[in-house]
């Protein structure tokens, strides 16, 4: 029997701070919205707690790393966002893991295109003077 849907909650990412881990999986439902119906103890769900875990752990780090940006006679410092916490590369990992058989995940476009344009029919190709 398949296991239910139990999606991935704070719980998993332990032993992170919980709050963190709740930001961590808003962001990153909204990047592979399958996170909410992985099933549990699946191989997807495995992968993609390895991926948060380690988002996690960047956003909580605490230094020059989580900087932004600083000021000098202003004495401004301005902080990462958690977004700034998801790498292209953990974003892309998501989507690989959540994504359908349906979507291209990278390369050219699958499926069938039609070789004529709407448009010949109206304006047909040629030169014009």
């Amino acid at each position: 029997m398949p296991d239910a849907p139990a999606g991935i909650t704070p719980d998993d990412l332990d032993p992170i701070d919980e709050d963190l881990a709740r930001r961590v999986l808003i962001r990153a439902r909204a990047i592979a919205p399958g996170i909410l119906t992985v099933a549990a103890e699946s191989e997807l769900k495995k992968d993609a707690v390895a991926i948060l875990k380690a988002v996690a752990r960047r956003a909580g780090e605490v230094g020059s790393g989580a900087v932004s940006s600083k000021g000098r006679n202003g004495t401004t410092i301005s902080f990462r966002d958690i977004k700034s916490a998801f790498a292209l590369d953990d974003i892309n990992g998501l989507r690989d893991i959540f994504a359908g058989p349906e979507v291209a995940r990278h390369g050219l476009p699958r499926g069938s295109f039609p070789i004529a344009r709407p448009l010949e029919h109206v304006w047909p190709e040629g030169p014009y003077s």
